[in-house]
């Protein structure tokens, strides 16, 4: 049986070694695993396409224009049409969340007042359509005009020029939205751009708006995809390849190394002992010895 003594100097010898032979292994774990971060995308938000865009703006306006005190007209570009009695705008894309009734439908092109030998001269342009929720709306559009003296007054980008009021919500899902004949009312800031014409709160031409969701349920989101399954002649077996697992070999070998260490200090310890005992008992006989040869003499 081992002595206390021999006991302590075994743990007090071998216990560091053992702590780090658990600090190289335990990180093995988590080499072999490491943890991703990625983050599924919104599925709630429904995509806007082919959206048309159709307002007259105001008829009183248009027929001062074209009447015989501004002796003025107005032209249409970059992607902006006019048949009477609307200004129209196509191809336009956007956004809406079903959850929250709110989103916004984006359009480019050009429409150009003009009259009075060029004192009058109003642009608007590039109108975005923006759904507020619980049936309100609003119409921004890049604005520039001049005052009543024909110097520059306002040159704006997306300023909020009309309130707009939704019977109901869109619905979500197959086939054309049609928003008809949505009242608007001209704000703060667009009465600025009609250079004092008209004051805020005045009512102006309806809008219609008319846009196709693309790949959007009842609920929001992209649609699950619906397509029929493969027949089995269009199966095609492939061979499963099974990846190979990744070994961290590193941490292994370090403990594998500090386990011989442990197992060299242990036989140094057990192999140191036998030779003392070795020793005492060869002591011991050469006393006998002695003895008998001092009995002889005798």
């Amino acid at each position: 049986m081992a002595s206390p003594q021999v006991t302590r100097s075994v743990t007090r010898t071998l216990l560091p070694t053992m702590l780090a032979t658990a600090m190289l292994v335990a990180p093995s774990s988590a080499l072999a695993s490491p943890e991703t971060d990625d983050q599924p995308a919104d599925p709630g938000i429904c995509q806007i396409e082919n959206a048309e865009l159709q307002w007259g703006l105001k008829e009183s306006f248009r027929s001062y224009i074209s009447g015989s005190i501004a002796n003025g007209s107005w032209e249409t570009a970059d992607g902006a049409d006019y048949e009477t009695p609307q200004f129209i705008w196509s191809e336009g894309t956007g956004t809406y969340d079903p959850s929250t009734g709110t989103g916004s439908v984006s359009f480019t092109g050009t429409v150009v007042f003009s009259g009075h030998d060029g004192v009058l001269d109003l642009t608007i342009a590039n109108p975005t359509f923006e759904f507020e929720g619980d049936g309100n709306a609003a119409l921004a559009l890049d604005t520039k005009s001049n005052d009543m003296e024909g110097n520059l007054a306002v040159d704006d980008q997306q300023q909020w020029v009309a309130e707009v009021s939704l019977d109901e919500q869109p619905e979500v899902g197959d086939g054309l939205v049609e928003l008809a004949d949505m009242p608007s009312v001209l704000t703060n800031s667009g009465a600025a751009a009609f250079a004092g014409f008209y004051e805020a709160g005045v009512d102006l031409d309806p809008l219609t708006l008319n846009f196709d969701f693309a790949d959007c349920d009842a609920h929001g989101g992209a649609v699950a995809d619906t397509a029929e399954p493969p027949t089995a002649e269009e199966i095609v077996q492939e061979p499963t390849i099974i990846p190979a697992p990744t070994i961290p070999w590193l941490p292994i070998a370090l403990g594998g190394l500090a386990l011989f260490v442990i197992g060299l200090t242990i036989g140094v310890f057990i192999g140191g002992r036998k030779p003392a005992a070795q020793r005492r008992k060869r002591h011991s006989v050469d006393q006998s010895d002695i003895h008998k040869l001092m009995e002889d003499q005798h």
